[in-house]
């Protein structure tokens, strides 16, 4: 297949510079925008059954359009231009969420149907996103992840992705006097945090880039009650200086926990905080508490008994959230 480039989109025929194949078979337009495409139709029917079942039918016209009811947008069919064409391709070292997302919704059985590029597309946001109580890292784009996420029901992600708005973000919607319309975008973590600062202990740290969030009030309100519920059932647990079986290590918990534990937590936001039971947990079993007087035993048993309330953080959350994640 040629790919000559055509005029700019300026030209009379309004062609897209790319994606105008001289040997193309049909002329394809999106609704109401101005652009237009020359592709091969045998490459777009053979992975879209949309496309497949449109040309099956015999239409013998080389102009197609895409009617508005299928939502597709230019951006998103560009994507998949350049997924099918070979000019970009999913990675597991790819962290482009937009191109991700784009992929994922044109390929979508109401859009145009491409069931392998929408399994793909699947399984790379599951990927940029965690599933478990570890590490902890929240990427950006989470209202925009979550969004896709709850539309087509891919429960893997949901739970990380209400913690990270919960735990990184003013998912709050306020008064803000600055803004046209009163009102106070969240805070979200800007784009390049994905390759933000991370902390020895895998802590990601540089959380601060302020954009508007778009977060349906069910979310909003499913946030708000995720972070009750992990402030209720963390604050005991962050309070209370743990027990050991030897007296000496008890004590040493006794007077090393208020300074070395509670006070870290209210003050440093950023890698821990009364509502981050993930990252305030992990802290603490990095602490060096062996040279604060420890046994050996004592270390290994704590350490693994804070790894537990971790995992049973991330376990309540199915039912704080009223999620089913199976």
């Amino acid at each position: 297949m040629s790919n000559e480039h055509p005029p700019p989109p300026s030209s009379p025929n309004n062609q897209h510079p790319r994606y105008w194949f001289d040997d193309g078979s049909i002329i394809l337009r999106i609704s109401d925008s101005e652009v237009s495409f020359k592709l091969h139709g045998s490459l777009l029917s053979r992975h879209s059954t949309y496309f497949r079942q449109m040309l099956q039918a015999g239409s013998t016209s080389t102009i197609v359009t895409i009617p508005p009811e299928l939502g597709v947008q230019v951006d998103d069919f560009v994507s998949l231009l350049e997924h099918l064409y070979h000019d970009t391709v999913l990675s597991p070292d790819d962290v482009s969420f937009p191109h991700t997302a784009s992929l994922l919704r044109i390929s979508s059985p109401p859009q145009l149907d491409i069931p392998l590029i929408h399994r793909l597309a699947r399984a790379h946001l599951e990927r940029m996103y965690p599933s478990g109580p570890v590490p902890f890292v929240h990427p950006g784009h989470l209202d925009e992840a979550l969004a896709l996420a709850v539309q087509y029901k891919i429960t893997s992600i949901q739970k990380g992705l209400y913690y990270s708005l919960v735990t990184t973000t003013d998912f709050e919607p306020g008064v803000f006097p600055g803004s046209e319309d009163g009102i106070r975008p969240g805070l979200s973590t800007c784009e390049d945090a994905m390759a933000g600062s991370v902390s020895a202990e895998g802590v990601q740290t540089e959380m601060t880039c302020p954009v508007a969030l778009t977060l349906t009030p069910a979310d909003v309100e499913r946030c708000r009650s995720l972070m009750t519920d992990l402030v209720d059932h963390f604050t005991p647990i962050l309070f209370t200086p743990p027990t050991t079986p030897h007296m000496p290590c008890t004590d040493v918990f006794a007077d090393q926990w208020m300074p070395l534990v509670v006070q870290s937590a209210i003050t440093n936001s950023v890698d821990g905080g009364i509502y981050k039971p993930l990252e305030t947990l992990e802290r603490i079993k990095q602490i060096d508490w062996a040279k604060e007087g420890l046994c050996p035993a004592c270390v290994w048993e704590k350490r693994d008994e804070w790894t537990r309330e971790q995992e049973e953080v991330w376990e309540k959350m199915d039912g704080w959230l009223s999620l089913n994640m199976k």
